[in-house]
């Protein structure tokens, strides 16, 4: 792809013009069995609170992998701490988050946060186990921004880019959809989602139901030593409005066969 199309392509997306609009009540979820979500930190997965919704009513398994620790904020509070590890401390929020979202197992190999990129070899291991182990048909992870350019964020896509171009190397199921967290309007227009591809991705997109943005600002509340950081997310607005006037997510979606394509590209 040259130059000139790369940078059309971006803005397109940028502005939300690129690539083909999709509700996600109109795929096939169900059909999809089992969900690995790959994120960085414990709290990522509030980004995807709408879709888990979707995919557990449609029957669908969801397992969570969160690769680091989450133990570099400096703005966690420490009296939310108390005698916990930062680890054991955002553990214990995951762990109230996944009764919200009907999630029975997660994997917390606890690498170090701030840190990922230079632990990907590991990163890429233990996403490729994951796949091997429970060969879902779909993982959801970031868009190769992560979102808001996080390096964590920009880390994990690039373990599950790679491990799923490892499918078929080592014995591992066929590679599965994928859905990448990427901003919807009005932040795609400054944040963008970096991806890059000849054909046009689909954009799945969904509006949080009023129960959907309950259960999201339940997630969000439930992450009392992350509320400093959280809250300047939402513009210091509180969850209950910032998801109110911004209920959509959006995810650049990949069948498995436009999955095997980008990610081995």
């Amino acid at each position: 792809m040259n130059a000139h199309r790369v940078w059309a392509q971006g803005l397109r997306l940028r502005l939300g013009l690129e690539g083909t609009r999709t509700p996600v009540d109109s795929l096939d979820l169900a059909s999809l069995r089992r969900a690995l979500v790959v994120v960085a930190h414990t709290d990522d997965e509030i980004n995807t609170v709408g879709l888990l919704s979707r995919l557990r009513a449609a029957g669908v398994v969801v397992d969570l992998l969160v690769l680091t620790d989450g133990a570099a904020n400096p703005w966690t509070d420490a009296k939310v701490v108390g005698a916990r590890s930062h680890f054991e401390c955002r553990r214990d929020e995951l762990q109230a988050a996944m009764k919200e979202l009907s999630i029975a197992d997660a994997v917390l190999p606890a690498l170090p946060d701030g840190k990922l990129g230079a632990h990907l070899d590991e990163a890429t291991a233990i996403v490729r186990n994951e796949l091997e182990r429970r060969a879902p048909g779909l993982v959801i992870t970031f868009d190769p921004r992560g979102i808001n350019g996080h390096p964590d964020h920009v880390a994990a896509n690039v373990a599950v880019r790679r491990a799923l171009a490892s499918v078929g190397v080592h014995q591992s199921p066929n590679t599965p959809a994928l859905a990448m967290i990427t901003p919807p309007p009005p932040f795609s227009w400054a944040l963008g989602t970096g991806f890059r591809s000849v054909t046009p991705p689909t954009i799945a997109t969904l509006t949080l139901t009023a129960e959907e943005r309950e259960r999201k600002a339940r997630v969000f509340d439930g992450y009392r030593s992350q509320w400093k950081t959280l809250r300047l997310l939402t513009g210091g607005l509180p969850p209950r409005v910032f998801f109110t006037l911004f209920p959509a997510e959006w995810f650049v979606w990949l069948s498995a066969d436009a999955a095997r394509e980008w990610v081995r590209a």
